[in-house]
């Protein structure tokens, strides 16, 4: 499994413009094994930011509702593998168009009930104006515009909720840094930042060989870890 400082030395053997196994560390870099260093993490910070959908980056969370409390940041949650508080929080990821929207709430897990999105607007209009519905469990949720999830009713005990969220991009600083994407698409990371070494130095022969490469590699990538087309074929009459 390649670690950040085998693909930067990968990129820099690659370039053709670096001789020797080098860099050494992906530490403290400077000149041209510096601009190795930086653009193989950018290369894969804007892989994770290709799309919102990539499987690696997805992620469960639990955790508790605090009476009389209505509002939560993601902190107030744990990612279901680590059991640790939320750090690297993207986005929540839940269908906003139906009754079942991902999310879920219980007391104890014979009584766990899906929790119904509501849009923000409506929510707001219809549960934070006014004087509070009585305490209850909660059965609808929103997501506020500074990313907290808001319930109503306003829980009246200690619930679990849980569901999905998505991950922010990894950042790989040390050397023994792994991409979490799986280890057989590591060569889009290095594809890619030969791309960008190669528009730098103006070595526009170059390119189109990586691009192949990349688009070989990225496709793969996608065809792996992004959701599968389906296609919804109800009755015709």
């Amino acid at each position: 499994m390649p670690t950040f400082l085998q693909l930067c030395q990968k990129v820099a053997r690659q370039s053709g413009t670096v001789s020797g196994v080098k860099p050494v560390t992906v530490v403290s870099q400077s000149d041209r094994l510096a601009k190795v260093v930086e653009w193989t993490n950018d290369a894969w910070r804007q892989i994770q930011n290709a799309h919102g959908s990539w499987r690696w980056m997805q992620a469960e969370f639990y955790g508790p509702t605090v009476a009389a409390t209505q509002r939560y940041a993601y902190s107030a949650f744990s990612d279901l593998v680590t059991a640790a508080a939320i750090t690297r929080f993207g986005e929540w990821i839940s269908d906003q168009s139906g009754a079942d929207s991902g999310f879920s709430i219980y007391s104890s897990v014979a009584d766990e009930s899906p929790l119904v999105f509501v849009d923000w607007d409506l929510f707001y209009a219809k549960y934070l104006r006014g004087t509070p519905s009585v305490a209850a469990k909660p059965s609808a949720f929103t997501i506020a515009p500074d990313n907290r999830l808001v319930f109503a009713p306003v829980p009246d005990a200690v619930y679990t909720v849980r569901g999905r969220y998505r991950k922010d991009v990894q950042e790989l600083a040390a050397n023994a840094d792994v991409p979490e994407c799986p280890a057989r698409f590591h060569d889009a990371i290095v594809d890619l930042a030969l791309i960008m070494l190669a528009t730098h130095d103006e070595a526009p022969t170059q390119i189109p060989l990586w691009q192949m490469r990349k688009s070989f590699n990225f496709c793969n990538l996608e065809r792996d870890q992004l959701p599968r087309i389906t296609i919804n074929c109800g009755p015709l009459a």
